[in-house]
């Protein structure tokens, strides 16, 4: 690669000042436009800087977006951010990088609560910027992993294609649903996002451009799936489609008590008679606590559901049953209306250090009911309680760790802080670290999407047998431990 000024940087410098046009070995900064010709000049600049179709970015507002995640509890700057116009550029970057040893965490949203996604004087990789849905056929949707769910669904629908189960926040990326696990409303039937992805193209931490599958590199589907982008930058995925509805009826049950709730939340998901449930807890006018089981069954416009045989043997309160219907689209964005209402107040920007945990069903009613009696609604600074019922052997996703049970509940306090505070995050962050240490006692594990303090002796016994693989798995996917540091799970 010569290390000479090209014209398609040479045009981008001009355009736009910071965009990086190479690299100082000596100073390990980045070279703009500003500073090339003397820097070149001073023959500190590697001779081996990509090319890239994309841009490299280092303006002051490029970076302070990339130091910050929706959790806005850690707050890390980046020395810059690529805006990759295809995956050849971040194989570029990720040989570039492991050369020079740079730092590269890897961004599509920026929904991880606790600094995941930052880079803290490296490189974030924003793939939001490749977001092709590559093709639809009747049984297979490739779409690349920059690409949000909210986009995508429509495209689907159209086609009348589904998945067999759609995140709950549509506008969360592909590479993130799989780097995660990814839950759904038809999570109980179909398990997470990554037990219906059928492949995944990635990048690894020396740059190599894989792909892997159940049946091709399977040891490396595994790792990738649920893996917190440890072993690769996922750029493309398939998925299983399905047939999809027109409509959804959406009903609402209220229980005042956990033991009905959670008897008729596993009689739900063992008897399949709904195609979406889960739940939540929420304050009571009256003191106390509710739970509420929100069930869904799919139908189109000539068929529609039986609501007293959907109902039968269930015991919710029945004055205070909700049935409503709408359009299938409208309940897979059934977030929208509170997302909105979030970012109108001002909540939608507090620092979020949320406690997400997966409790083994034998303990679920002392644990939760003892977590909600310690619950002051200051710690909850008015965020959501979700708590819903999952099949274990609906879930094989090996590195998706969850309680070693037939049935286990997800239980998550959503927490925004406040005062919106760093302190007060961190505060609430020592809290989620009781609870999730009360929860690992009993066999529950923590559902990473949330800000609990983790240390790798953590992430060892997390992963359990799962760890000594994953050693050397890292040693061959990102021997130089450049890739995604953020969770400190493997410390070099």
């Amino acid at each position: 690669m010569k290390q000479g000024l090209s014209r398609r940087n040479l045009v981008k410098g001009v355009l736009t000042a910071s965009v990086v046009l190479g690299f100082n070995t000596i100073t390990r900064t980045w070279a703009t436009n500003a500073t090339y010709a003397e820097e070149h000049a001073e023959g500190a600049l590697a001779t081996d800087f990509p090319d890239f179709d994309g841009q490299l970015l280092t303006d002051p507002d490029s970076l302070n977006q990339a130091a910050e995640d929706f959790g806005h509890i850690e707050h890390k700057v980046p020395q810059a951010v690529l805006l990759p116009a295809s995956k050849q550029d971040i194989i570029k970057l990720m040989r570039f990088a492991n050369q020079h040893m740079i730092v590269v965490s890897v961004k599509g949203q920026g929904f991880s609560t606790a600094g995941e996604t930052l880079a803290d004087a490296g490189v974030v990789i924003d793939t939001s910027s490749l977001n092709t849905i590559q093709s639809i056929t009747n049984t297979t949707l490739h779409v690349d992993a920059g690409a949000r769910w909210l986009d995508v669904m429509p495209t689907l629908l159209e086609h009348q294609k589904t998945l067999p189960i759609v995140v709950d926040f549509l506008e969360i990326t592909v590479g993130g649903s799989i780097s995660v696990g990814g839950f759904g409303a038809q999570s109980f039937k179909h398990g997470a996002m990554t037990d219906i992805v059928e492949s995944i193209e990635i990048v690894t931490g020396q740059g190599q451009l894989l792909q892997c599958s159940a049946k091709s590199n399977g040891w490396l589907f595994n790792a990738i799936r649920a893996g917190l982008g440890q072993f690769g930058i996922i750029v493309s995925a398939c998925f299983k489609l399905e047939p999809a509805f027109s409509m959804a009826r959406y009903f609402q049950l209220i229980y005042t008590d956990f033991a009905s709730f959670s008897k008729d939340n596993l009689f739900l998901i063992e008897s399949n008679r709904f195609d979406g449930v889960q739940g939540g807890v929420q304050p009571s006018e009256t003191g106390g606590w509710l739970f509420i089981l929100q069930a869904t069954k799919y139908y189109n416009s000539d068929e529609t559901p039986d609501n007293a045989a959907l109902l039968k043997d269930l015991n919710y309160n029945p004055d205070a049953l909700t049935v409503q219907d709408m359009p299938f689209l409208t309940f897979l964005n059934r977030l929208a209306p509170i997302i909105e209402y979030l970012r109108s107040t001002g909540l939608w920007d507090y620092p979020h250090p949320w406690c997400p945990l997966l409790i083994p069903a034998s303990k679920a009613e002392s644990f939760v009911n003892q977590t909600l009696q310690s619950l002051k609604p200051e710690d909850l600074g008015g965020g959501p309680i979700l708590l819903s019922g999952f099949n274990h052997c609906n879930m094989p996703t090996p590195l998706l760790r969850k309680p070693d049970e037939k049935h286990f509940f997800y239980f998550s306090l959503m927490r925004n802080a406040t005062p919106p505070t760093k302190e007060r995050a961190k505060e609430l962050m020592l809290l989620n670290r009781d609870i999730y240490e009360s929860a690992q006692q009993l066999g529950g594990y923590y559902y990473p999407v949330g800000a609990i303090p983790m240390e790798q002796k953590d992430w060892s016994q997390h992963f359990g047998r799962y760890w000594r693989p994953m050693k050397m798995l890292k040693q061959w996917m990102d021997p130089k431990h450049i890739l995604n540091p953020g969770r400190a799970i493997f410390n070099k």
